[in-house]
């Protein structure tokens, strides 16, 4: 699948088949987590892989009670070094990469930003000086979603100066 074509069909993805990822498909989309660009190539994130069910059961009520964390293959935690600038801007590249990855390989996901911080955190053994930034569900999809309605080109781009169409 070209890249192209990831963006214009990726969905997010609530309901999950319950399905192992293989390992080596697992490692070749945290390949493509590690090779993401960052700010001075610091590389100033880190991302806790849960797939033990348990934790992923008790990690339901922190975020939301979105009943697909537990659901899925994969939890995907990304941890910044907030003392890093712009590590927050290198966690979203890096889950992004992992998002066009995991479609190419028939994955799922979805971008989870309802969640208590702090106790996602404290349940995985986050260290103080690091801040968990969002999370992402992987799995094999048990849904397509449609594609929702985007904004126009017109709505969304200025040429050279806020406001100029």
């Amino acid at each position: 699948m070209d890249v192209t074509t990831a963006i214009r069909t990726r969905r997010s993805v609530r309901r999950y088949k319950k399905k192992e990822i293989p390992e080596n498909v697992l490692k070749e989309i945290l390949e493509a987590a590690r090779l993401a660009p960052s700010a001075a190539n610091r590389q100033a994130w880190e991302l806790i892989v849960v797939k033990d069910p348990e934790i992923k059961a008790g990690l339901v009520p922190l975020c939301k009670n979105q009943k697909f964390v537990e659901e899925c293959s994969v939890f995907l935690v990304a941890v910044e070094d907030p003392q890093q600038k712009w590590s927050r801007v290198d966690v979203t590249i890096m889950m992004d990469h992992i998002t066009l990855a995991a479609h190419e390989k028939g994955l799922g996901t979805c971008w989870i930003g309802a969640f208590d911080r702090e106790k996602v955190g404290e349940a995985l053994g986050v260290p103080g000086n690091r801040m968990v930034t969002v999370c992402l569900t992987l799995g094999y999809p048990d849904e397509s979603p449609e594609a929702r309605p985007r904004k126009s080109m017109d709505e969304l781009v200025y040429e050279n100066r806020y406001g100029v169409r």
